[in-house]
């Protein structure tokens, strides 16, 4: 039997900087969900946020190694003091998502997003987190009253112009296509008309609360070579992308505070290696596909 302790893992050798990311604000978040794989936090102790001059000297680096895409992701990327001035940097070179729990989308917080956006030529997309179209099932994983403030955060996004993503962890291992049928059946209440590309449904990660409050990843979940060859790298996240975090580079963001996922201490010196030794990279082989980029190419 294969186990982590007697065996090699598979490397994947990254092609271009397509796909920056930025861990705005660490761990911080205003909610604490029980399914959380980085263990987010609303302790005030956990609000390190990224300095502006890191974003800006990676920027220059990726706009010179294939920018496509930037991301804003935390915790609650909406914390960071200086979301806005992040947001134009960024616009200036690529479309920018953001990675958002949607309760903080106010009417008068969305209404200046849209003129921000509107003084450029790129788009500001918003990926929101909502895991199921009840009430019951996403309140227990994310809070009592979340549904309901993240229904109003996707409205104002609707009511200016934003076609956002919905954001799902299957925690409860449903069918995808009777998920997003519930959801349609929900958001046209709020008259908003979901496609396949408003969908973006991954498996649950088992680290972080989730491994504290479900379950966690076994010694028998590693990815072999045998394994790897079987799928296209290229469709893995870490081909193309890098999260720049406070602590340094890692070569994805679900294994942002995995020393294991660290490939340099800032982006002008990473590793172009990834090696794919976690329960996480695990999860990507299953899937067979990358679990965090936009899902614009399926």
């Amino acid at each position: 039997m294969v186990t982590q302790l007697n065996f090699m893992a598979p490397a994947v050798e990254l092609k271009a900087i397509e796909n920056l990311w930025f861990q705005l604000s660490n761990t911080a978040c205003n909610l604490r969900c029980s399914h959380c794989f980085l263990d987010c936090s609303t302790d005030k102790k956990d609000k390190k946020f990224l300095s502006l001059d890191k974003i800006k000297n990676s920027l220059d680096i990726a706009k010179k190694n294939g920018l496509k895409e930037i991301y804003l992701t935390g915790g609650e990327p909406l914390l960071h003091p200086d979301l806005n001035t992040i947001l134009r940097l960024g616009l200036k070179a690529a479309n920018v998502t953001v990675l958002t729990n949607g309760t903080l989308l106010n009417d008068k917080k969305v209404r200046f997003l849209r003129q921000i956006e509107n003084e450029h030529n790129n788009e500001i997309i918003f990926r929101v987190s909502i895991d199921h179209y009840t009430q019951e099932k996403n309140d227990v994983l994310r809070g009592r009253g979340v549904f309901r403030k993240t229904l109003t955060g996707i409205e104002n996004l609707i009511r200016y112009g934003f076609n956002p993503i919905l954001s799902i962890v299957n925690v409860w291992n449903e069918d995808e296509k009777s998920l997003k049928e519930g959801f349609a059946k929900l958001l046209k209440s709020i008259d908003f008309e979901v496609e396949e590309i408003n969908f973006k449904i991954i498996p649950p990660i088992k680290t972080g609360a989730f491994s504290r409050n479900f379950s966690k990843y076994n010694e028998n979940e590693i990815v072999t070579n045998e394994e790897l060859k079987k799928n296209k790298a290229q469709k893995f996240d870490c081909k193309n992308s890098r999260i720049v975090a406070n602590d340094g580079v890692y070569a994805c963001p679900m294994l942002v505070n995995d020393h294991r996922g660290k490939v340099g201490t800032s982006l002008g010196d990473v590793s172009k290696s990834a090696f794919l030794e976690t329960g996480i990279c695990y999860t990507c082989v299953q899937q067979k596909k990358g679990l965090m980029n936009n899902n614009w190419e399926t």
